[in-house]
């Protein structure tokens, strides 16, 4: 298997160093054919700008809605087709003669009915893979053995229970496989569409670049669809070992069983922990509101999702990497554990952790169509981190920087993120207000690592709580709780955060008996509370500060 990865990886390179050999020594015109050091340096002047992200998140958009509008009818008509004779025989005909009409060749006449705008591109695409997946998905369901649905029947099955016990299961795998097909081919179908009354997305970057002989920037548009495909596949390939567990029962990890219910995935994304990735993200956008300057609640409610989405990606993935190095076993406390539990296999739960990364990045490349490029280096930056946290040689949360990662990204990258999200803008206003929350946010992550501190010194894993020892590592906590009110309030004497903000001391009651707790119990079984309640105290701290600057918004509003 090692052998297999590692080929897989040399080859590539090998054939990109014989590429660029072959243009270096002159054996290939660079006027023709560019050295991949050349389009990859495209590739950055492209990333750097803006615009890829930019025609990339607008090509996405168009294909996702146009493969939504064509694969979910199709599916449900295809599923109907398998079922019912009377459906089969009025529909694949018709299906059957529109299928190999080439789909491009439709352009022209969808661009007559529905004009050059968006609505042309997104129908070509729908009616594209609609045609695709409704014949295979017709036809995985007639595969299906009639010995199922007899045995369904024996058993009292209605021509309902018939359709969601037998049909839809039992033809699943051909969905996924049809499912897979139609996106593949909106990828393919997405370059030709964008060629034609165009001004932005993938396709019209590679036309562009045609038109004014920039092959180095027309390879590295090709270069992003090949990147973007095999992404979509991946996604796809991870649902469909989510949703078929009963397929490829020898890639199967033996030792767990498959978890089933949502309760399963549930617990494994550690849903009462988000109060950390949503709190920063409306925290900027209440100070964007005191300012005037919240004109986009929708782009909030999208950064909250996508915050949302990066946070589950990171608690699954920390989850895979812990349990491949040892740090979750049979004597750890933590709210993780699902692998060690046999609830999810490992690929599950790296699958789930790469799909909620892919959505929260779809996600963050429509924020960047509509903000900016700043929010992409953000955004990029926050995955690469959530990843790297525990993946790697040099995992963040083994070399003793994870409290600082956690400080950083999900205080003052997630709160000016936010805010820039409303206004396009960086303020220094949105970076000091947010120290408080990000103090506490850390304080959650120590909480962490002063709890297993004893077991991370087993196993090798070098954390602040470690290095520091015992004392030092409860003296850091007491820095981290007391410097959320101390913050806070220099803030408000300084004048730069209203004083309707200082609701929060509210909470200080809290974090005192947390502190007492952390400087009384060594134990790791009586430490445990302290996480959750720590994790208790950010989000009552965080709304409370929310309150206090919306407060203050509408005071100077309506005062």
């Amino acid at each position: 298997m090692k052998r297999t990865r590692t080929l897989s990886v040399i080859g590539p390179l090998v054939l990109l160093l014989l590429w660029e050999a072959a243009v270096r020594f002159g054996w290939i015109n660079r006027a023709f054919l560019p050295s991949p050091s050349e389009v990859f340096h495209s590739l950055g002047e492209l990333i750097a700008s803006g615009q890829l992200a930019r025609d990339v998140s607008v090509s996405l958009i168009r294909i996702g809605a146009g493969f939504v509008l064509g694969a979910l009818p199709a599916v449900g008509l295809g599923l109907l087709m398998g079922v019912s004779p009377v459906a089969r025989a009025l529909i694949q005909p018709f299906a059957a003669a529109l299928y190999p009409v080439p789909k491009i060749a439709l352009l022209p006449l969808i661009i007559v009915v529905l004009g050059l705008g968006e609505t042309s591109k997104i129908a070509t695409i729908a009616i594209s893979v609609f045609f695709l997946v409704v014949l295979n998905v017709s036809a995985s369901v007639l595969q299906v053995d009639n010995h199922y649905f007899e045995v369904a029947r024996s058993f009292g099955a209605r021509p309902r229970d018939l359709f969601w016990t037998v049909a839809l299961p039992a033809s699943l795998p051909g969905i996924m496989n049809s499912l897979k097909l139609g996106m593949g081919f909106a990828l393919t179908l997405i370059v030709g569409v964008e060629f034609v009354g165009a001004n932005e997305g993938i396709g019209w970057l590679i036309w562009n670049a045609y038109e004014v002989y920039a092959i180095d920037r027309m390879l590295a548009g090709l270069v992003v669809i090949a990147l973007l495909g095999w992404l979509l596949t991946v996604a796809l390939d991870e649902l469909e070992y989510l949703l078929v567990p009963w397929q490829k029962p020898s890639r199967r990890i033996k030792e767990a069983r498959v978890g089933k219910g949502m309760g399963v995935w549930w617990n494994a994304i550690r849903i009462w922990s988000y109060t950390a990735a949503t709190i920063p993200v409306v925290l900027g956008g209440s100070i964007a509101a005191y300012e005037g300057r919240f004109h986009h609640p929708w782009w909030l409610l999208l950064a909250l999702i996508g915050s949302i989405a990066i946070q589950a990606g990171t608690n699954l993935v920390n989850d895979y990497y812990d349990y491949k190095k040892g740090a979750d076993g049979p004597q750890s406390l933590g709210n993780g554990g699902s692998i060690r539990r046999g609830e999810l296999t490992p690929r599950q739960t790296l699958g789930g952790g790469l799909l909620a990364f892919t959505i929260g990045s779809v996600i963050g490349l429509y924020l960047v169509y509509v903000t900016g490029p700043f929010i992409f280096w953000l955004g990029l930056f926050s995955v690469l981190c959530g990843y790297f946290y525990t993946a790697g040689p040099f995992a963040l949360a083994y070399v003793g920087l994870g409290e600082i990662a956690v400080f950083i990204f999900m205080g003052p990258v997630m709160v000016i993120g936010s805010y820039y999200v409303q206004t396009q803008h960086v303020s220094g206003l949105a970076l000091l207000a947010s120290l408080p929350v990000a103090c506490l946010v850390a304080a959650i992550l120590h909480a962490n690592n002063l709890r297993d501190l004893d077991s991370d010194r087993q196993i090798g894993k070098r954390t602040l709580a470690t290095l520091f020892g015992r004392a030092g590592a409860n003296l850091e906590y007491y820095v981290l709780v007391g410097g959320t009110y101390i913050s806070l309030a220099v803030l408000v004497v300084l004048g730069l955060v209203p004083w309707l903000t200082l609701i929060s001391l509210l909470t200080l009651p809290l974090a005192i008996r947390l502190m007492r707790i952390v400087a009384n119990e060594h134990e790791p079984i009586k430490l445990q509370p302290v996480l959750r309640l720590t994790g208790k105290l950010h989000m009552q701290f965080g709304a409370l500060l929310v309150l206090g600057w919306v407060a203050a918004w509408a005071w100077s509003t309506f005062g």
